[in-house]
Formats: C-alpha cells, structure tokens, sequence
C-alpha cells in the first residue's frame, strides 16, 4: 500500500476513520436541545443617587424549578447587569431608566430583587414559555410589575411644594404661621 507511505494521506485516513466513529456515538443530542431558551426581560425605573446612573444587579434567584427545561437554561442563582441611563427630569425628580435581559431560564417560580433608591424590591414570578416575562421594578412601587397588571400606570406622583413652604412635619420658618390643620 503505497498510500501509507505518504504522511498526508495517512493522516487523512486517520481523521476520516476518526469522523465516522465519532458519528456512529450517537451525536443527535437530547430531547430538551428542542425546547425553547427562556430570557426575563428586566426593566427598571429608579431615582438618582447624587445625579449618576449606576448600572444595577438584579439577584434571580430560582425558588421552585417546574416541568422540563432546555439544557442550557440556567437553573442556579445569577445575577443580571442592568445599564442605567440618565438622569432624566421626570415630574421634578433625576430618574434613572434602564434595560436588559437575564441569561436562559429554567421554567419555574424565580425570585428577582433589585436595590432601588427607596430600597430593595423583590418579588416572584412563574417564568414559562410565552408567559409574561416583562419584569418591571419602579422605585416607590411594590412588586415587580409586567405587561397586563398596570405597574407602569402605577408610577407614583412626585409632589414638590411650592418654594419656602415647609415641608409635612417641619416647623413654618420665623415670623411666619404655623399651617391650620385641614378639618373635614
């Protein structure tokens, strides 16, 4: 066999053998590689500390994993990076609006928590395929709001008072009098 003799085409021979054992171990991958990579949609609304917008960390966390997941999908704690930008004068108030994703999630019950200027929010949300995966954190709003239960109506009203009055419970400033309280 005067082909063994040349070095390129016994290699050439080796890495074809190689090939078709390698193809006869099976190679068709798991039931689950079909089944769809889920991403949380993380949206988040918070007022500025000291005029900068940091990007925040949402923790997700998985509290009851249900039914079968793609093998890729995630099905540990993560955290997801959220780039802010702004500030942007909404009603008075430096907010901060930012957007991202989380990696793929297994189906189940997950906990996301976020630290907002008025402190952390958490919630719970069953993540499923073609479910409501709109994560929506607004600071000053309980919950994690998503498309059809209205968080984002829900952003409160920032009330500032008039120049010089004072502010609830501080005392009214010399020489001025005191505020009558509202009767009804």
């Amino acid at each position: 066999m005067s082909f063994l003799k040349n070095p390129g085409l016994r290699a050439l021979g080796t890495a074809t053998i190689a090939a078709v054992a390698l193809s006869a171990c099976g190679g068709s991958g798991s039931a689950n590689d079909e089944l769809p990579l889920i991403r949380a949609t993380l949206t988040i609304k918070t007022v500025s500390q000291g005029g900068v917008c940091d990007s925040i960390r949402v923790r997700v966390t998985p509290k009851e994993l249900i039914g079968v997941s793609n093998k890729y999908a995630n099905n540990k704690m993560m955290v997801a990076e959220v780039a802010m930008t702004g500030p942007t004068d909404e009603n008075g108030a430096p907010m901060c609006n930012g957007t991202g994703e989380t990696l793929p999630m297994a189906t189940g019950n997950w906990e996301f928590s976020v630290p907002l200027a008025s402190g952390s929010a958490t919630c719970v949300r069953n993540i499923q395929p073609g479910g409501d995966l709109s994560i929506v954190f607004i600071d000053g709003v309980e919950g994690c709001g998503g498309n059809g239960n209205g968080a984002e109506a829900a952003i409160p009203e920032m009330e500032i008072p008039a120049e010089g009055a004072p502010m609830e419970g501080e005392a009214p400033a010399e020489g001025e009098a005191p505020a009558e309280p509202a009767t009804g």
